[in-house]
């Protein structure tokens, strides 16, 4: 089974963003201290992390390709795009498929638009459909066929009101991939709080 993750400009754009996001390490921890003030509505604590990375690490997301390849996913939702690393898994996935579309959505604009740049430099932009803004609100516009898959990877907070939005468009069998859970059913995703990986399959 060829994956494009291992060919130009998939590999080199992957390569590059966990460059820039190791760099980038130091000063992210300190903008999610700040971030966790139980205070701020979830759009003020992602707005003061803006420029921040919060990704994935590179064994979960050829994880979330190898899922969506093996089970043929061709509608496949994500719930926080951030700078598209992640998505460039799941396109990447679909594309290698032969068809299909991720449906992103991000709640800040400029995030947003850095991810669409990544994903164009990556040559996988046309299997995206970003969508930009809070996510109950965009993901209850129209999709292009049932869910194969959902990736969760937002505010904690929003996973339940996400999961029951979608929950009447997911196809039996979809699979509900989540990120920086407290109760990890998969792994424990890292030596952060709160950074486990679950994976559940609907009947």
């Amino acid at each position: 089974m060829s994956s494009s993750l291992l060919t130009a400009p998939v590999a080199q754009v992957l390569d590059d963003l966990f460059a820039d996001a190791e760099r980038q390490q130091a000063k992210m921890a300190g903008n999610l201290k700040v971030a966790q003030e139980e205070s701020l509505t979830p759009f003020e604590r992602f707005s003061r992390i803006k420029d921040s990375y919060m990704p994935i690490d590179r064994p979960f997301g050829n994880l979330l390709y190898s899922l969506i390849r093996s089970t043929g996913a061709r509608t496949v939702v994500e719930f926080g795009t951030s700078f598209g690393i992640s998505t460039i898994y799941l396109a990447a996935a679909v594309r290698d498929n032969g068809a299909g579309q991720v449906i992103t959505s991000e709640f800040i604009e400029e995030k947003a638009a850095k991810a669409k740049d990544n994903l164009t430099r990556a040559g996988l932009a046309d299997c995206v459909d970003f969508r930009v803004g809070d996510a109950i609100e965009t993901l209850a516009q129209p999709l292009p066929g049932s869910v194969d898959l959902l990736f969760l990877d937002g505010d904690k907070g929003t996973y339940l009101p996400i999961l029951q939005l979608l929950e009447p468009h997911m196809k039996p069998g979809c699979l509900v991939v989540s990120d920086n859970t407290d109760l990890p059913v998969l792994t424990t995703g890292g030596d952060k709080p709160n950074s486990g990986h679950e994976i559940s399959l609907r009947s």
